[in-house]
C-alpha cells in the first residue's frame, strides 16, 4: 500500500470519503507502522482485537488521505485534540488550515476534509430502539421529541438517527460538546428529508451559519455532516482515489 500522488482539495470544496474497515484489514501492519506512539498506546487499550484493528485501520486511512492532500509522509503527521476529543493537525504545512473529521460505526468509517472552515461528521449504525421516545425526551428538544413521537415504525427510526447524527456532527464541528447540551442544538427535518439547524441555544442567527448534510453511506447506516458557511461544493470521493492497493 502506497500513498497516492498529491490530491487537489480546492478552497471551496468539501470532500467526503467512506471506507470499509473490514476490507482494509489486509493492510493492518502497514497502517500500524504509520501511527505515532500515542495512537499505538490507544490501540492497545482496546479490550477486543476487533475494536483495536478498527482503530488502527481507521487512523491509518486518515493519515494516508491527509498525506495525499499535504504531500507529507503519513507517519510525520502529528495531532492535537480539543477538550471534546476532536483531532486537528499540530503542524499546518501550508498557509491554510486543513480541517477534517472522522467517525466510524462497526466496520464502516466516514471522513470529511475542507480548508479553513469548521466541519464535523457522525456515522451511526441504525438499530432498533424500543425506548426511542424516552431517549428523545432526554436528549432532544421538546419540538424534536414531539416530532419523533408523532412518527411510527421505520419512519420514526430513520428520523431519530438523522436528527441524532446531525446533532453529533454539529457538536464535533463546533468543538462545543462539553459546553453545548445536545438538546440545545435543534434540528428540523424538511420536506424531502433534508435537515436544517434551526437554533443553537435559542439563537437562530448562530444556527444560520451552519449547513447540515445527511446521507446513507451504506445499507443500514446513517451519516450527517455539519459544515460552517454555505459557499462550498461537496464531493464524494472513492477510497481508491486516495490509496493504491
Amino acid at each position: 500500500m502506497n500513498s497516492s500522488p498529491s490530491l487537489k482539495l480546492l478552497n471551496n470544496e468539501v470532500h467526503v470519503c467512506c471506507a470499509s474497515l473490514y476490507q482494509q484489514s489486509q493492510h493492518l501492519a502497514e497502517f500500524l507502522s504509520l501511527l505515532c506512539t500515542d495512537e499505538k498506546s490507544r490501540a492497545e487499550r482496546f479490550y477486543f482485537e476487533r475494536d483495536r484493528n478498527r482503530f488502527i485501520i481507521g487512523r491509518g486511512i486518515l493519515r494516508t488521505i491527509l498525506s495525499s492532500y499535504l504531500d507529507v509522509e503519513a507517519s510525520r503527521l502529528e495531532f492535537v485534540y480539543n477538550p471534546y476529543g476532536k483531532p486537528a493537525l499540530k503542524t499546518l504545512f501550508t498557509d491554510k488550515i486543513l480541517q477534517f473529521n472522522l467517525s466510524h460505526s462497526k466496520d464502516l468509517a466516514t471522513y470529511v476534509f475542507t480548508w479553513n472552515r469548521r466541519v464535523g461528521i457522525d456515522l451511526e449504525y441504525v438499530h432498533a430502539m424500543p425506548d426511542i421516545n424516552h431517549f428523545a425526551e432526554q436528549f432532544f428538544s421538546p419540538r424534536e421529541s414531539e416530532f419523533i413521537d408523532s412518527l411510527a415504525g421505520k419512519q420514526k427510526l430513520g428520523a431519530f438517527f438523522k436528527i441524532w447524527t446531525c446533532k453529533e456532527a454539529f457538536l464535533k464541528a463546533n468543538g462545543s460538546g462539553l459546553i453545548t447540551p445536545i438538546n440545545q442544538a435543534e434540528v428540523s427535518l424538511m420536506a424531502g428529508g433534508t435537515a436544517h439547524l434551526t437554533t443553537i441555544g435559542d439563537d437562530p442567527q448562530q444556527a444560520a451559519c451552519w449547513h447540515l448534510e445527511s446521507f446513507a453511506p451504506a445499507i443500514g447506516y446513517q451519516a450527517s455532516i455539519a459544515i460552517e458557511g454555505h459557499d462550498w461544493q461537496m464531493k464524494f470521493r472513492q477510497l481508491d482515489d486516495y490509496l493504491i492497493q
